[in-house]
């Protein structure tokens, strides 16, 4: 190892290479697995001289500069290592992000800043070119993340397709025209969009899309985007003056998401549409079948002192009825406040108390305020060890209501007082084989609940709906949800469940082999707090809820739940799937679901979805949904794609057989992608 120093100022060149002299005019030569070392440089080559007095550096032979910035190949190289200038022949730049740019003779101007001459430059892998930009001269600038090229040549697989006197290739976010889209479909006709990207800070940036319609007409999208050391925001829009329709139509959306100091939050979510048709004409999201749309701001605090926890949020939120001709009716929360308080007295002693208070808002029936407050006592206890554990849990609610626009002969300011009680024992038995890539657990959960609740059918209802049982609710002592409805209950409820697992080797991660779980629910007392919301029972026992999971191999699921009313036999759901993927990127997902018209309303949906690897490069993907109910295949969708290293091509097919929007009549089109790795892509 050698270090040189012209001064004390300078920064020091370290050299190591397998011959090492120096001249008496102070001429430094190395030879043979040459590597210098300077700042964040390193520099290999067979030969280097190295004048100290001026700081140049001149390598021959197999010359590699390693920087952050890039890495470069050439023949040789003059440098100078105080300024870090220097020439470069026949070099070949790579970029962190994989761009290549090569280079008959390569000029530095700093760490960042390249001159060239004679270049060609492309972002696919050296071996798989497709396309590639020929020039004259060029200036590469990775400070600004871009490359200006002048005499330049567009080539697609070396044949000259474009010629451009000036050319601009960035390398980074940077404001510019990005690829269209385009597409085609019965309800909207063949589509152009054009895209124009902002970026006029580090910090935020802007998406301008004008689009056209053949159906429709010329749409206007704008899409901000911002972020600081707070949080980000978001905020689009859309707009169309529909030539279908013969109206004006748009969407707003936001979304701000801000941490702020002392623990708050702040979190703002907007999607507002001018009609109920705009979604099912122009969205082409799973949002085309949205019911509701809502928007809303909250501000949230938490933390921990001592013993105590505390959390809080004050907040609103509009939804807008998509399915009704006019909002008026739709229930709106402005505001709310709500919060929670725990004191860990000691590990088996928490008092808690929750509150909540609402005002519910609209224009047409009846609203008002509504105030919770909810104190109440845990004891969680567990044995030393573990393998049993259990909770009891004691409180009560108070609701109190002032309210607005009610019916003649009612109560303006009604009130309700419930008590619960519950108590929860849970048990885990395991068992291990020898090898100890075995494990079987059998773990029994038991919960009584008991609680005292009055009649409240003459209470008003904005948010309550009772809740089918599912494995969320099983064991819970309330299945209403809202806090309008609280249902009276005296009941056990159990769960049994088999978990199976397995691990390669004894220090390896476990995974779920077979999980089996079965539960159901005895209630004591057969009542309702409100018939019509929920009737009243016929049998103390709860339908049977069941569920499997079976996972034998990487990439294997298999899946099935479901209700068994074992009074009058019949399944009143079953939920299967079966999800097979290798690592190739063949997939296969087939689900199944039914709803039994004795249960509630009737439904049996058919889901496939497939891909299929047809060659290393080919893939084929599709999906199908039929509606048993229906007779009616609802949708399906078929595609086919040809990925390269550099490039991707693909098609699809589509059919939506849902009448919804203003065409009054199923969407078939298709989609095409064409995406250049460096470049982007066309398609929707």
């Amino acid at each position: 190892m050698f270090s040189a120093a012209q001064t004390a100022l300078a920064i020091p060149v370290d050299i190591a290479a397998d011959e090492i002299t120096r001249s008496a005019d102070g001429v430094v030569v190395a030879k043979g697995n040459v590597v210098i070392k300077r700042t964040n440089d390193t520099l290999r080559a067979d030969e280097v001289s190295y004048r100290m007095e001026q700081q140049v550096l001149e390598a021959r032979g197999h010359v590699v500069i390693e920087s952050p910035q890039a890495t470069i190949h050439a023949d040789s190289a003059v440098m100078n290592t105080d300024s870090q200038t220097g020439n470069i022949q026949n070099a070949v730049i790579t970029l962190p992000g994989g761009e290549r740019l090569q280079a008959a003779s390569l000029k530095r101007i700093d760490d960042q800043t390249f001159e060239a001459e004679e270049i060609i430059f492309s972002a696919c892998p050296i071996d798989e070119e497709s396309w590639r930009v020929r020039a004259s001269h060029a200036l590469l600038d990775q400070a600004d993340g871009s490359l200006t090229t002048t005499n330049s040549r567009f080539e697609l697989w070396h044949v000259p397709v474009l010629y451009a006197p000036w050319w601009q290739q960035p390398l980074r976010r940077k404001t510019g025209l990005l690829m269209p889209s385009v597409g085609s479909g019965n309800r909207r006709g063949t589509e152009i969009g054009l895209p124009l990207y902002l970026a006029p800070a580090e910090n935020w940036d802007a998406t301008l899309t004008p689009r056209w319609m053949s159906a429709r007409g010329f749409m206007g999208e704008a899409e901000l985007r911002h972020a600081s050391r707070i949080g980000t925001e978001q905020i689009s829009a859309a707009g169309i003056n529909d030539t279908l329709t013969a109206r004006t139509r748009s969407r707003l959306q936001g979304d701000i998401h801000w941490d702020l100091p002392a623990g708050f939050n702040f979190d703002a979510e907007a999607d507002h549409v001018s009609d109920n048709d705009y979604l099912a004409d122009f969205s082409t999201g799973e949002g085309i079948s949205t019911r509701y749309l809502q928007s809303s701001a909250t501000l949230s605090q938490s933390g921990i002192y001592g013993k105590f926890e505390q959390e809080w949020a004050l907040g609103s939120s509009h939804q807008q009825e998509l399915l009704l001709p006019s909002n008026a009716a739709t229930l709106q929360i402005l505001p709310r406040l709500e919060g929670r308080l725990l004191w860990n007295a000691n590990p088996n002693l928490i008092f808690g108390f929750e509150h909540q208070t609402t005002r519910f808002d609209r224009r047409l029936g009846v609203d008002g305020w509504r105030m919770d407050l909810h104190p109440f006592i845990e004891i969680p206890w567990e044995l030393a060890g573990g393998g049993i554990s259990a909770k009891l849990h004691a409180g009560s609610h108070h609701t109190r209501y002032r309210l607005q626009q009610q019916p003649v002969n009612t109560i303006a300011n009604p009130q309700r007082t419930t008590a619960e009680a519950s108590l929860e024992v849970r048990s885990d038995f395991e068992a291990l084989d020898e090898s100890r890539t075995w494990r079987h657990t059998i773990s029994p959960l038991l919960r009584y609940d008991f609680v005292d609740a009055p009649i409240q059918s003459n209470l008003p209802n904005f948010d309550s709906t009772f809740s089918l049982l599912s494995w969320s609710n099983l064991m819970s002592g309330n299945r209403f949800a809202g806090f309008d409805r609280i249902e009276k209950a005296n009941r056990f409820s159990m769960i049994l469940e088999n978990r199976l697992q397995h691990k390669a080797e004894p220090d390896a991660a476990a995974r779920d082999f077979l999980v089996v779980r079965a539960g159901a629910s005895y209630s004591l007392q057969q009542q309702t707090v409100d018939t019509a919301l929920k009737p009243v029972p016929t049998r103390p026992f709860s339908n049977l809820l069941g569920e499997v999971i079976f996972q034998p191999a990487n990439g294997i699921y298999l899946y099935s739940s479901g209700q068994y009313n074992s009074a009058d036999r019949y399944w009143a759901t079953l939920t299967s799937a079966l999800s097979l993927n290798s690592e190739s990127g063949n997939r296969l997902v087939v689900s199944h679901q039914l709803t039994d018209a004795r249960y509630s309303t009737a439904s049996q949906l058919l889901n496939v979805s497939a891909n299929l690897r047809l060659a290393s490069r080919w893939l084929a993907g599709g999906s199908w949904q039929y509606d048993y109910q229906l007779k009616l295949t609802q949708q399906t969708t078929l595609g086919l794609q040809y990925q390269h290293p550099c490039w991707t091509l693909g098609a699809e097919g589509y059919r939506i057989n849902r009448r919804t929007g203003t065409a009054k009549a199923s969407n078939l089109g298709f989609r095409i992608l064409l995406e250049f790795k460096g470049l982007g892509s066309v398609g929707s």
